[in-house]
């Protein structure tokens, strides 16, 4: 016998798990919106953000699924199972289509700006002023932050199964 599902009482952690869903989801909903606006000027706290997010929701998704195999077949829990699958449509083509290879693409053109700019101040090899190194060393840093973003967002192109461009 198949068990109802959304009486708080019976399941109080599946409706933790349910308004903790719908809370991240419109969070998510939010930051894939401010990012594909603003897609050519990300921070890297932005696109972390961005992937963190979109994880923390396909996560409570998969949970949620999973909890349904033994629930009752209810208008509410059609209602919940719409709700994930219109948001796993929403990271499938928002996210996933549409601002993920944005985001490849201008970690990409930092770095090879970062790169660029470093050989440009290595060419002008005479003695160097405190700021020109402090700048110098500005500019690794963005370089390290940009590289290892971009790696971060290799893992998750990994897990979509297309190829990486380098």
């Amino acid at each position: 016998m198949k068990k109802h599902f959304m009486s708080t009482n019976n399941h109080p952690s599946i409706d933790k798990t349910t308004n903790l869903f719908t809370s991240e989801s419109s969070k998510l909903q939010d930051v894939i919106s401010h990012a594909i606006k603003n897609s050519d000027k990300l921070s890297i706290s932005e696109i972390i953000e961005a992937y963190y997010q979109v994880s923390n929701v396909t996560s409570l998704a998969k949970l949620l699924k999973q909890k349904f195999e033994d629930l009752e077949n209810t208008e509410e829990n059609k209602t919940l199972l719409n709700k994930i699958q219109t948001m796993e449509k929403i990271i499938d083509e928002k996210f996933n289509e549409t601002l993920h290879p944005l985001v490849m693409s201008q970690l990409k053109k930092s770095i090879e700006n970062s790169r660029k700019n470093l050989k440009d101040m290595k060419t002008n090899q005479s003695k160097k002023t405190k700021n020109e190194i402090e700048n110098q060393a500005r500019v690794y840093e963005k370089l390290r932050q940009t590289m290892s973003t971009k790696e971060f967002v290799d893992q998750y192109n990994k897990l979509l199964d297309k190829p990486i461009e380098n």
